[in-house]
């Protein structure tokens, strides 16, 4: 079973988006605070990581610099973000192979997005 890391500081936002993945047959952890999920991925294995840009006490692209620069180094990262980015936000998920999804988005693409990067 393929384990998928979720951290997004909306706790209904990663029940409902948690509860889709597993239905799909994900194993999934979620992590509303950026630094208990920082800690969680670096502390497990997971298969994908999928990561709020807008958080309190850590954004989204900090905690995928971490993972890019560690054992998460080729491992699929998704960004999330309802904000517009900038170019050197764009730059940094184009350079890193991150895959951007804007919010709002309809949940089964996100699905779909994983299955892809996955080989599922």
């Amino acid at each position: 079973m393929k384990r998928i890391c979720l951290i997004d500081d909306e706790p209904d936002f990663t029940d409902i988006t948690g509860t889709l993945l597993e239905f799909q047959g994900y194993e999934v952890k979620t992590y509303n605070d950026p630094r208990e999920g920082l800690d969680a991925v670096n502390a497990g294995s997971f298969d994908a990581v999928v990561i709020d840009i807008m958080m309190p006490h850590m954004d989204g692209l900090t905690l995928m610099r971490s993972l890019r620069s560690g054992a998460y180094g080729k491992s699929p990262l998704f960004a999330l973000s309802a904000k517009r980015l900038s170019d050197e936000e764009r730059k940094f998920l184009l350079t890193n192979e991150i895959h951007f999804v804007p919010k709002p988005f309809e949940p089964r693409r996100l699905v779909e997005l994983i299955g892809k990067a996955l080989g599922a």
